[in-house]
């Protein structure tokens, strides 16, 4: 990652008082940053896992993340939905020691950041005065019962997995991914780990076969055939990830 995305995240870091770190409910771990944990923790500051997206999983996901993260300082919501979000601004706001609480946002991209800053927000991202050494990029935000929102780039870069992420976060379209079976791949083991019974019901396919098979398996079952009778495995790919993207298979 560029050396001065993290030098305005620590600062970031510095301003606030409680950090939120956006997560897509799909797959939370995956979108979990542990560096900008480590340095919210030297620093002493709350951190609040925010696991959006919660209108698209199924009920079999939300019980196995109310499992893994009990315990945890985390709030599952949905942006879209507006689902949860009493109880999070409720956890925000539970151990502030001063009327006015700093909230700053960070995530990866499309896991729901804007839509959460705009939702807190009064009357959308209109700037308030900039504070004295507040970073060239961030922005107070006047936020509802109280809260200021510091509003920065706060996108953390995707370095090596970018393909990989923009294809499994819905923030590309499937046709513009240069390996989109790549992708498929990993799609599929995310759901033979985590939902195999979604890949069977509704698609008819037999979850205990490989991931290549299973994607052959899937793009012959749409008649996605080339010369020769070939599963056109791209065309597939596409397909599959789009499915995904649309809510169609939930983990």
């Amino acid at each position: 990652m560029k050396k001065g995305f993290w030098i305005v995240v620590k600062d970031m870091i510095g301003k606030a008082d409680v950090i939120l770190e956006i997560l897509d409910a799909r797959m939370p771990e995956l979108t979990r940053n542990k560096r900008l944990e480590h340095y919210a923790k030297i620093a002493g500051k709350r951190l609040i896992l925010v696991i959006n997206k919660k209108d698209i999983i199924s009920e079999n996901a939300v019980r196995s993340i109310e499992q893994t993260y009990s315990g945890q300082d985390y709030a599952l919501v949905s942006s879209k939905r507006h689902k949860g979000l009493s109880r999070f601004i409720g956890m925000i706001k539970s151990k502030a020691k001063k009327g006015s609480l700093k909230v700053a946002f960070i995530g990866y991209p499309n896991t729901g950041k804007s839509s959460l800053v705009n939702i807190l927000s009064k009357g959308g991202k209109a700037k308030t005065s900039l504070e004295s050494g507040l970073t060239r990029g961030m922005q107070l935000i006047a936020g509802k019962g109280g809260l200021m929102l510091i509003d920065t780039p706060g996108i953390v870069p995707y370095e090596d997995r970018e393909e990989l992420m923009l294809g499994l976060t819905s923030a590309i379209s499937p046709d513009k991914l240069k390996d989109p079976e790549f992708v498929a791949y990993e799609l599929i083991g995310i759901f033979k780990k985590s939902n195999p019974t979604a890949l069977e019901k509704e698609y008819g396919i037999d979850a205990g076969m490989d991931a290549d098979e299973i994607l052959l398996e899937f793009g012959k079952k749409r008649g996605m055939l080339m010369k020769g009778g070939i599963v056109d495995e791209r065309r597939a790919a596409i397909k599959l990830i789009t499915d995904w993207h649309n809510g169609r298979i939930r983990v």
